[in-house]
């Protein structure tokens, strides 16, 4: 007897909307994805409109709704948790911007206890942590604080990747491979099963296409905070664009980058494409609320992005949710959209057990409405409470 079965008219499949079908979940996970509508009975759901489509997961979020995942509290963790999930969003990357080392292995030793402490509730899955920076460059620092950028020698891994918590729970880091021993350092943490990510970057093209040779696979915030794309030096975006070997994070908020910019990205890179937020502690509250973040004031303007005083864009103000309807409002299929926070971004991080609509992978399920807000949400099957 099947723990839960959902019938819809569409769900998102391999980048495409289809439909009708039906998913059956056992022990948190999807057992089955069939064709056709589903039989009914006492364990089953019937969606009669919209669209079943996997979990979103910001793989790129500094916090939300007033908390920075920098000095978060245990309680501002279980409210960020919470709120994204109602929002569609069952799996996250916190990421933590540059600080003092000493303060980073604090706030990685925070991150720890909440995953641990969120681990079997239906609230968004913390699937690792972001650390964008110190080791990125100067020129490139957007709203980082440039007196805590250092090299990536060894002695600084050391001190990082010798804090067991760090160890555990770091995912991806941000780096700039033009920085002396980035190279070095890439192919360290490469091999320690780390993610490295070229962003906040004056790198040439061909520095780019290196960091690729030593084992870099993502890109963090195309077009924001790196060396601009030309025609005869391509870049850091021009770089990662024509190189298969990167996906490609993407700001899809619509101010960071032109939403027609966004489409030539997705145009340029089919299936490499990873929207994201840059989500900072602004995002679900009312614009113009004055908080900290990195240290240094930030408000949301009236266009919800988040910015320092002096106007300096320091991420943005919206859930990833509604990233997603701007995108589509924007003209964009709404299928590869949603795709870029699902499928694609699973595949990024190497993994197929979340992101899909497909047998064996976590039954983390949205359900939109025809004008693209969840419905409904279920983190491994149980559903969460969405008011």
């Amino acid at each position: 007897m099947p723990d839960l079965t959902i019938s819809a008219p569409a769900m998102l499949r391999a980048g495409q909307l289809t439909g009708p079908g039906t998913v059956t979940v056992r022990d948190g996970r999807i057992t089955d994805v069939a064709d056709g509508p589903g039989a009914g009975g006492a364990e089953s759901i019937v969606l009669d409109s919209g669209v079943l489509t996997p979990g979103l997961m910001d793989l790129q979020n500094n916090g939300s709704f007033g908390a920075d995942f920098a000095d978060a509290t245990p309680e501002q963790w279980t409210e960020v948790l919470t709120g994204l999930a109602v929002r569609g969003v069952t799996g996250l990357e916190p990421t933590i911007i540059t600080a003092p080392l000493d303060e980073l292995n604090l706030a990685f030793d925070r991150a720890k206890v909440a995953r641990d402490a969120h681990v079997d509730l239906p609230v968004c899955r913390i699937l690792g942590v972001h650390l964008e920076g110190p080791f990125i460059s100067e020129a490139r620092k957007g709203a980082h604080r440039a007196e805590c950028m250092l090299d990536p020698t060894q002695e600084a891994l050391d001190e990082l990747l010798g804090n067991g918590a760090t160890r555990e729970v770091l995912l991806t880091v941000t780096l700039a491979p033009e920085r002396d021993h980035a190279l070095e350092a890439i192919r360290r943490l490469v091999a320690a099963g780390i993610i490295v990510s070229v962003g906040h970057s004056d790198a040439t093209a061909e520095e780019v296409w290196a960091a690729a040779d030593a084992g870099a696979t993502m890109t963090t915030h195309i077009f924001n905070a790196q060396r601009p794309f030309s025609h005869r030096e391509p870049g850091v975006p021009g770089a990662v664009l024509a190189d298969p070997r990167y996906f490609i994070g993407t700001i899809i908020d619509g101010q960071h980058v032109d939403p027609a910019v966004v489409q030539i990205v997705f145009a340029a890179a089919p299936g490499r494409v990873v929207g994201v937020t840059d989500a900072i502690v602004t995002a679900g509250l009312p614009n113009h609320t004055p908080l900290m973040f990195g240290g240094q004031p930030v408000t949301n303007d009236e266009h919800g992005l988040g910015r320092r005083d002096n106007g300096t864009i320091a991420g943005a103000g919206i859930v990833l949710d509604e990233a997603v309807r701007r995108m589509i409002a924007a003209g964009m299929d709404p299928a590869t959209v949603i795709a870029s926070s699902t499928e694609v971004a699973a595949r990024s991080l190497g993994r197929t057990d979340i992101g899909h609509i497909a047998a064996g992978a976590l039954a983390d399920l949205v359900w939109w409405d025809e004008d693209w807000h969840p419905q409904r949400v279920w983190v491994g099957g149980a559903e969460v409470a969405v008011s």
